[in-house]
C-alpha cells in the first residue's frame, strides 16, 4: 500500500518523464501531452506569438522560454496549416507529443533531424525522434513526414546542424520564422544557455521554405553557401560553405568593418563595445576569428567573452599578456565529479555597439547556429548578420545576465607572451571523453 508521500513522489517522477518539469507554472504549455486529436479538432490552444528574442538560463526559474514557446505554437496552429521544423536535436516528450496530435487534427508537420536520432548505438538517440517519425511517415511526398539526413543535407560532410521552426499561421500571425541556437531537446532547457529570435515577414519565410525544399533532397547542393538577402534578419549566409577562408569568412569580413575608438567633437573618443557570446572555439577558424578579435582588442575596443568549450591554443589567443593584456572572459559551463562538462554556454553571437563600416553609431547582431570551429564549414548551419539597436541591447543585457551568474566562471589564467612556443594544443573532441555532454551542436 502507498502511503501519501510515495504517491508524491510517484506524481512527481511522472511530470518529470512527461516532460514537463522544467516547465515553470507561469505562462506553461497548456494540454497537449495527448496525441488524441481528429481532423477539424480545433488546437489545445490560442498563442499569440511573441515576436523577437527569447532567453534561456538553465539554473533560473524561468527556464525553458524557448521550447514552450516553439511548442505553444504547435499547439496555436490550425487544420490546414503547416509547421516545418529543422533541428539537429528533437527529444523533448511534451514538443513531439504536440507535433503529433498536431498532424491528427490535420495540420501539414514536417521535420527534418540528424541521423543520430535514429541510430541506438548513438549517445544522443532518441525513441521520441522515433516514435514522431513513425506517426508521421517517412513519405517524403506526403502533408506530413519526418526524415533524417546521414551527414549534412546540403553538402558533402559534417552533419545536420539547423534550429529552425517554421508556421504559415499562429493564431491569425502569418509568416513565421523562429530561428534559434538550442534544440527542441530536454537539455536545451535544463541544461544550456541559449537564444533565439522570431519574425513574422513573408520575405523570410519564402527563404527559409527554399531552404527547407533543399534540405529534404539530401544531396549536395549547387549553391553552396546559399545567401538570404533583403529579410528582417539581414544578410545571411547559410552553410556548408567549401573553401571559405580568411578572405570569404563571414563573421571575419563583419570584424574586418570594425573601427574600434569613435571620435567625439570635444576631440575624446568612445571604444565601439563587442559582446561574445560562443558554445565552442577552437580549430583553424576559430584561431583566425580569435586573432581577429585579440587584434580588436589590442586596437582600443571594449571586448567581453563568455565561452564554454575551447583549445590551449585559443587560451593564449584571447588570454595573453601581450598588447593591452588579457581578454575578459568568462567559462559558462558546469562539470560533475570526474571533471566532465555537463551543462554549457550553447550561445552563438557576437554585438557591435559603436563604430562599423564607417557608421559611428551601428548596432550589430551576428547570430546563428555556427560555431567558431571548422566542422561548422561542412555541416548546415546559419549565420546571419544584421542591424537592430534594440536586439544588441538585448543580447548585450542578457550577456550581463549570464555573466552575473555562479556558473560562470572567472578566466583568471593569463599567458606570457611567447608562452604560445611551449602549448601543445589538442582541440576537443565533442561528444567523447570529458567532453561527451558537449555534443557537435
Amino acid at each position: 500500500m502507498r502511503t501519501r508521500s510515495s504517491r508524491i513522489v510517484l506524481l512527481v517522477a511522472l511530470v518529470s518523464a512527461m516532460g514537463l518539469g522544467s516547465l515553470p507554472a507561469t505562462g506553461a504549455v497548456p494540454a497537449a501531452t495527448s496525441v488524441r486529436s481528429a481532423v477539424g479538432d480545433p488546437p489545445p490552444d490560442n498563442y499569440v506569438p511573441q515576436m523577437g528574442l527569447l532567453f534561456n538560463h538553465p539554473y533560473r526559474s524561468d527556464r525553458g522560454q524557448i521550447v514552450r514557446h516553439v511548442q505553444r505554437m504547435i499547439n496555436s496552429t490550425e487544420a490546414g496549416h503547416s509547421i516545418k521544423i529543422a533541428a539537429f536535436g528533437i527529444n523533448h516528450l511534451g514538443a513531439v507529443n504536440s507535433l503529433i496530435a498536431a498532424k491528427n487534427r490535420g495540420v501539414s508537420v514536417k521535420v527534418i533531424g540528424d541521423a543520430h536520432l535514429v541510430n541506438p548505438r548513438h549517445h544522443l538517440y532518441s525513441p521520441l525522434f522515433v516514435r514522431l517519425r513513425r506517426a508521421l511517415g517517412s513519405n517524403k511526398s506526403a502533408s506530413s513526414f519526418a526524415m533524417v539526413c546521414s551527414r549534412s543535407c546540403r553538402g558533402y560532410g559534417g552533419n545536420f546542424h539547423q534550429k529552425f521552426f517554421m508556421f504559415d499561421q499562429v493564431s491569425g500571425v502569418p509568416w513565421i520564422v523562429t530561428q534559434a541556437s538550442g534544440n527542441l531537446t530536454q537539455m536545451a532547457i535544463s541544461g544550456q544557455w541559449n537564444h533565439a529570435i522570431t519574425v513574422s515577414d513573408e520575405t523570410t519565410y519564402e527563404q527559409y521554405s527554399a531552404l527547407f525544399d533543399e534540405l529534404v533532397l539530401d544531396r549536395p547542393s549547387p549553391t553552396l553557401p546559399m545567401r538570404f538577402t533583403n529579410s528582417v534578419l539581414g544578410d545571411a549566409v547559410v552553410f556548408p560553405f567549401p573553401g571559405m577562408g580568411i578572405s570569404t569568412d563571414p563573421v571575419g569580413n563583419a570584424l574586418q568593418r570594425v573601427q574600434c575608438k569613435v571620435s567625439q567633437p570635444d576631440g575624446s573618443f568612445v571604444r565601439t563595445k563587442i559582446r561574445i557570446g560562443m558554445y565552442a572555439w577552437f580549430g583553424r577558424r576559430g584561431e583566425r576569428l580569435g586573432r581577429q578579435v585579440r587584434g580588436l582588442w589590442n586596437d582600443g575596443c571594449d571586448v567581453a567573452i563568455e565561452l564554454a568549450v575551447t583549445s590551449k591554443t585559443m587560451k593564449y589567443i584571447l588570454r595573453s599578456r601581450a598588447g593591452r593584456g588579457a581578454i575578459p572572459a568568462k567559462l559558462v559551463a558546469t562539470y560533475d565529479r570526474t571533471g566532465a562538462i555537463a551543462n554549457y554556454d550553447h550561445s552563438k553571437y557576437i554585438t557591435i555597439q559603436g563604430g562599423y563600416d564607417g557608421d559611428s553609431n551601428a548596432s550589430i547582431v551576428i547570430a546563428g547556429t555556427c560555431n567558431f570551429t571548422d566542422l561548422g564549414t561542412f555541416s548546415d548551419e546559419f549565420t546571419s548578420i544584421y542591424s537592430s539597436a534594440d536586439d544588441v541591447v538585448a543580447f548585450n543585457d542578457d550577456f550581463d545576465e549570464v555573466w552575473r551568474e555562479r556558473q560562470a566562471r572567472a578566466w583568471r589564467q593569463t599567458y606570457a607572451p611567447n608562452a604560445f612556443l611551449r602549448l601543445s594544443s589538442v582541440d576537443p573532441k565533442l561528444g567523447s571523453g570529458k567532453w561527451k555532454s558537449a555534443d557537435q551542436d
